[in-house]
């Protein structure tokens, strides 16, 4: 396994993001990765700049990432969380699954992303068994 603990690997990605630490994140990244969410393929530079632009845009961010498998060189991990985009002034909701291809140094080389995101109150989140 790529990760010797796949599990405190997903608690240290949710600590950067509750953080809002920019750097952090990107540090997580290798030079060359490449992420994917949806139809949305973000380049290197993409993937490095989008923490910054993200945690910056943002308000009142609360997220949990869960631990949800791992073998080989991937792990997965469940998103629930919400935010305010600042300049809207709106309150989102989002859920998804995140599926990391990671290095034998714990770095991201590849990342697809499927979430949902609504507003705040537009419906409840669908409960987890």
């Amino acid at each position: 396994m790529a990760v010797a603990d796949p599990i405190a690997w997903v608690a240290n990605v949710q600590r950067l993001y509750r953080a809002y630490d920019a750097e952090g994140v990107s540090a997580l990244y290798t030079d060359d990765a490449i992420t994917i969410a949806g139809s949305r393929v973000l380049t290197p530079d993409l993937v490095h700049a989008h923490p910054k632009e993200w945690f910056d845009s943002l308000e009142d961010y609360q997220i949990t990432r869960k631990f949800r498998a791992a073998t080989g060189d991937i792990i997965v991990s469940e998103t629930e969380a919400s935010y305010i985009i600042k300049k809207e002034g709106k309150r989102y909701k989002e859920w998804g699954v995140d599926v990391y291809w990671v290095n034998d140094q714990g770095k991201i080389y590849h990342k697809h992303t499927s979430e949902i995101v609504e507003p705040y109150d537009l419906r409840p989140v669908p409960p987890r068994k």
